[in-house]
């Protein structure tokens, strides 16, 4: 098991690298192959190049996006966070506001499970 520290480096190595700057390359060190993903379609079990696609569409359509975490807990090797990312929504030229549960498990230095809600049009924080 990591310690508490790492597991959340890489946990916001995901928001950061990933995410906020687009490096969809980090994709490659960050997660196992394959990454088990569950979301409300069921779970998958992605190689990166799958998830680096998905991660891409996403993108896509939330441009320029700026997140803000929440919240967070760090239990073992697990990272639950909740946070509100605000952009450019593509399919409709208006500014959309997206909140995210996400919950990553870490396993041998990399995110090996992703469990992942979006909601798009909430903010909690109003």
């Amino acid at each position: 098991m990591e310690g508490r520290d790492a597991v959340l480096a890489i946990s916001q190595r995901w928001w950061d690298e990933i995410w906020r700057d687009g490096n969809l390359d980090a994709v490659d060190e960050l997660f196992t192959d394959p990454l088990v993903r569950h979301t409300g379609g069921g779970t998958h079990r992605d190689g990166r190049a799958a998830f680096k696609t998905r991660v891409s569409e996403f993108q896509r359509v939330l441009s320029r996006a700026e997140t803000t975490i929440d919240d967070r807990v760090v239990a073992g090797d697990t990272v639950w966070t909740r946070a509100t990312s605000k952009g450019l929504n593509r399919e409709t030229g208006e500014r959309s506001t997206v909140t995210w549960l996400l919950i990553q498990r870490i396993q041998d230095g990399r995110i090996a499970e992703h469990w992942v809600g979006t909601f798009p049009g909430i903010d909690w924080n109003d």
